[in-house]
């Protein structure tokens, strides 16, 4: 067994011929049906026996080329997404098999089945892709870069629709901002976009280019009566044509009358707005005059502490040194009587 049977093998998984196969475009997955052919099936599958498993995949193969594709279903193409989903769950099972060290008719089954789902996976794959990635723009010309699994090579796929997308009507009231908005969902996808080009379109079909530039919006602030008109959007290419063309039609409505009524009523919101603050003090201000009375509340009362406590040790010490004296006193008259007998004798 050699590359073709590697070949062989991914047109199953495909469930298309090999040279329709996507999943073969990826460099990882070829490599590693390169390994499964040279490393894994000489010491799983008994030589006598490769003979049958490729003449049953040469049956299969020829099978799968007689199912019928629609256009709608797929084209033979994908993005690069749909094909790195594609090869991830393909390489993924493919390791889960190798890992089991699954022998001879085991692996052969084992095989097989895992081909099977992965060709309905690649199936559920591309015709996902064919009902929401591939040519997304309702309108204009998008730019796609897909895989073409013959060839496994990327191009550039133009998706050429109605390059008009309509008419959008923007009403805006005097003295406020214009905007107008060119962008769609599909530019960020396409290639070869280049600038928005935006134009004041005048009565006699003459145009006047306002904006160029990569930003797909123009804003025109503070507009007037004169801003009312006609207006056209272009997204330019790298081809000639453009790739979309948008048409605007801006109504200018005279100034709104909640603007008309605050206008001459701002110096008297100012003064109830500060009379009401002056009324009402703010949080900020309650909460200062809180703190601070409780503050001075603190203080009053550790003052208080204080004095009692100063109080209380005066009062025991002025106790405790009353006994002390009136001892003093006692000692003083006991030795003073004596003194005056003895002065008596000698006077007798």
């Amino acid at each position: 067994m050699g590359l073709h049977l590697a070949l062989l093998y991914m047109a199953l998984a495909c469930g298309l011929p090999p040279a329709v196969c996507c999943i073969i475009c990826d460099p990882a997955v070829a490599a590693a049906l390169k390994s499964l052919e040279t490393d894994y099936l000489p010491g799983h599958l008994g030589a006598e026996h490769h003979a049958d498993v490729m003449q049953r995949v040469e049956h299969a193969v020829e099978d799968f080329k007689n199912l019928e594709f629609s256009k709608e279903a797929y084209m033979g193409a994908v993005d690069e997404d749909t094909l790195q989903q594609a090869s991830w769950s393909f390489l993924k099972d493919l390791k889960r098999l190798t890992d089991s060290d699954v022998r001879e008719e085991l692996f052969v089954k084992e095989l097989f089945w895992m081909l099977h789902l992965q060709k309905e996976n690649f199936a559920i794959l591309a015709e996902r892709f064919q009902n929401e990635v591939y040519c997304p723009n309702r309108c204009g010309m998008m730019l796609q870069t897909l895989i073409w699994c013959n060839r496994c090579e990327k191009e550039v796929h133009t998706c050429l629709k109605s390059l008009d997308c309509g008419d959008r009507h923007v009403e805006v009231h005097q003295m406020e901002d214009m905007i107008l908005d060119c962008h769609l969902n599909w530019h960020q996808a396409s290639q070869g976009l280049t600038d928005y080009s935006f134009y004041r379109v005048w009565g006699n079909n003459s145009e006047t280019l306002m904006s160029k530039g990569k930003e797909p919006l123009l804003t025109k602030p503070l507009v007037g009566p004169e801003d009312a008109g006609h207006y056209r959007c272009e997204l330019e290419t790298v081809s000639s044509g453009p790739a979309t063309i948008i048409h605007f039609h801006v109504i200018v409505w005279p100034k709104s009358l909640d603007e008309e009524q605050q206008s001459p009523n701002i110096t008297s919101e100012l003064l109830d707005s500060s009379s009401e603050t002056l009324k009402s003090p703010k949080p900020e201000d309650i909460l200062r005059t809180r703190l601070l009375l409780l503050l001075i509340c603190s203080s009053m009362s550790c003052i208080l502490l204080i004095a009692g406590g100063a109080t209380e040790l005066f009062r025991r010490a002025k106790t405790m040194a009353k006994p002390k004296s009136s001892s003093t006193n006692i000692d003083n008259e006991g030795t003073a009587q004596p003194k005056e007998k003895a002065s008596d004798l000698e006077k007798q």
